[in-house]
């Protein structure tokens, strides 16, 4: 359509001229030469403007894509640096390189079709950025009763745990331990756990039984509680509750030291009747200035029990 322009405003131009020039009774030659040269003319400025507006309409083009492009390579530059200098930070850690790479794939293997793979994904690399969120801030909390970290310290530890149980036979006194958790799951596996620390790397263990005075009576039965951790090379002492610091009977709690570094400490619910078991309620990992605190506690606690 454009061509078809062009050629009808040069013909137009030409034929203009053509009858001007005759009207002046100019030579047939010089007719014909000037409605040719207008209408080339013509035809030239006609091109020189569509090139320019070409021209102008590629450059508004060129710079909209140039900005465009280095929009995404500047984000993709700054996606880089940051994954750089987080791959720095993860270097600069103790952590293993090969474990975190092995998370990022895994997780990145995940078909994103799968919503319900995709939703269990991020929940669980949620729960495990909280858990590392805490430690850094000096505490972890869990709802409930915990399996995988009482496990996992226990695997993971190198020198001692210190753990302390407060423990009653008959009636139920919110305590997590009524006689009935080291024969639990949980309790042996947590048994067979101590057992691999102490032959495989030498790890010692210590373990506190605090009793109410007339549990502490019962000399056979403190024997069938504390009997499996001897044998598995724990060392176990018995601290009847006539004997606690009266500053510490107010604030009682359970609480395992792994390594003298962490307290993985345990919070029971409080039950009513003489038939129902105290669930635990929440778990805490502490690794803050307190653990110096539970440590102090546990030798005095330890140095005031009988040995078993």
């Amino acid at each position: 359509m454009k061509v078809r322009v062009k050629i009808l405003v040069t013909a137009v131009a030409g034929g203009l001229t053509y009858l001007l020039t005759n009207a002046t009774n100019q030579p047939e030659i010089w007719q014909l030469t000037m409605s040719v040269f207008v209408g080339g003319i013509v035809l030239v400025t006609q091109v020189l403007i569509e090139y320019d507006l070409a021209v102008i309409d590629l450059k508004a083009t060129m710079t909209e894509h140039s900005q465009r492009t280095e929009d995404v390579v500047d984000r993709r530059f700054a996606q880089v640096s940051e994954a750089t200098a987080l791959y720095g930070r993860v270097e600069a850690t103790a952590l293993r390189e090969d474990q975190i790479t092995r998370l990022v794939c895994s997780a990145a293997s995940i078909r994103a079709d799968d919503h319900l793979l995709r939703r269990f994904a991020d929940y669980e690399i949620n729960r495990l950025a909280r858990l590392f969120d805490g430690l850094e801030s000096g505490w972890a909390f869990y709802e409930g009763e915990d399996r995988d970290w009482l496990l996992d310290l226990t695997a993971c530890v190198e020198e001692t745990i210190d753990a302390t149980s407060m423990t009653s036979f008959d009636t139920p006194k919110g305590f997590v331990d009524e006689g009935q958790f080291w024969a639990s799951d949980l309790g042996q596996r947590y048994l067979a756990q101590q057992r691999r620390a102490i032959n495989d790397r030498g790890v010692r263990v210590r373990r506190l039984f605090v009793l109410d005075d007339a549990s502490a009576e019962d000399a056979a039965r403190i024997e069938t509680l504390v009997s499996p951790h001897r044998k598995i090379g724990v060392e176990t002492r018995v601290l009847r509750q006539s004997k606690l610091d009266f500053l510490l009977q107010p604030d009682l709690f359970d609480f395992i030291l792994f390594d003298g570094r962490l307290s993985y400490e345990l919070r029971s619910a409080s039950v009513l009747g003489p038939e129902a078991r105290p669930l635990i309620a929440s778990v805490t990992l502490v690794v803050d200035w307190r653990v110096e605190d539970r440590k102090q506690r546990f030798e005095q606690l330890w140095r005031d029990a009988d040995e078993r």
